[in-house]
């Protein structure tokens, strides 16, 4: 006899309006934020709130093959998603006079690598990934042409609170203590060639850091596990116009708002998006003067 039922639930991810594209018109100062892997804009509301507090326009970039389009993630490249950034950015140079990046991990990488193509104001980075700090980052050319493809949450505890979250931000409405779904988690499978394109991703962003003239803010939590702060410090030495390095009580995940070092969040990425904003209002100032004078 079966231990589960035959009609399993279906697990829908990303299904929910939060998980969408966003872009909130306020102004002629705009910020582009770029979610991680595998997130979505969901993740990135919070700081989005800070900079539209501050009289910012906000657009909330959904990386191709992320959230309701998830089932095609192991089709998409480094390309696509670096070109859906660069374009998201060359649209917002052409409507605003101020722009500034905003990257979530992974999402780190690809605005740097905008940063260096195209000009910008500035760029800010949470725990941004470049490279993992592991024996896997060189056993993994080998591990992707052995398994083709893997079950990332094969030997997933149930019982881990902040495992439980982390579900809950991309499967909405399951019942985590139902051990029909709790097997469909584990036997959720991703195409190792699509940890091949995000760590591609981060050595692009890596080269592209040299290359980036604007100023960059740099977040990251003191007890993250994935990227860890020796590594972020090595990014920041490779950065000519380094803004900011602030290191904060937190893991990875620093852009929810949950993380205990959130206020230092919330008040430094405010006090940059101002001097931000102060320099392009005299740089105006010295453009109409110079035409004045002709």
């Amino acid at each position: 006899m079966n231990e589960y039922p035959l009609h399993e639930p279906r697990l829908s991810a990303y299904q929910t309006s939060d998980h969408a594209p966003f872009h909130w018109r306020n102004g002629p100062h705009a910020v582009l934020l770029i979610h991680g892997f595998p997130g979505t804009p969901a993740e990135m509301r919070r700081v989005g709130e800070i900079f539209a507090a501050e009289g910012w326009s906000v657009r909330g970039l959904l990386l191709p093959g992320f959230g309701a389009e998830f089932d095609t993630l192991g089709h998409k490249r480094h390309a696509d998603w670096q070109a859906a950034v660069d374009r998201a950015v060359s649209d917002l140079r052409r409507e605003n006079t101020t722009v500034l990046l905003a990257g979530n991990s992974f999402g780190g990488a690809l605005a740097l690598a905008a940063a260096a193509a195209q000009p910008v104001d500035g760029v800010i980075l949470f725990a941004p990934f470049w490279r993992l700090d592991s024996w896997l980052d060189h056993v993994y050319p080998l591990a992707e042409r052995m398994l083709p493809r893997i079950r990332p949450f094969v030997r997933a505890n149930f019982n881990d609170p902040n495992f439980r979250t982390e579900l809950t931000n991309f499967l909405a409405d399951v019942d985590l203590d139902d051990p029909a779904v709790q097997e469909q988690i584990r036997r959720l499978e991703l195409p190792t060639r699509v940890i091949g394109q995000v760590r591609r991703t981060g050595q692009m962003g890596y080269v592209a850091a040299g290359r980036v003239t604007a100023p960059v803010l740099i977040f990251q939590g003191r007890g993250d596990p994935l990227v860890k702060p020796r590594m972020t410090q090595r990014l920041a030495q490779q950065l000519p116009n380094l803004a900011g390095y602030v290191e904060i009580e937190g893991e990875h995940d620093l852009v929810r708002g949950h993380a205990a070092g959130w206020p230092v969040v919330d008040s430094t990425v405010r006090a940059f998006a101002n001097q931000l904003t102060a320099r392009t209002l005299h740089r105006q100032a010295a453009q109409t003067t110079q035409r004045s004078e002709r």
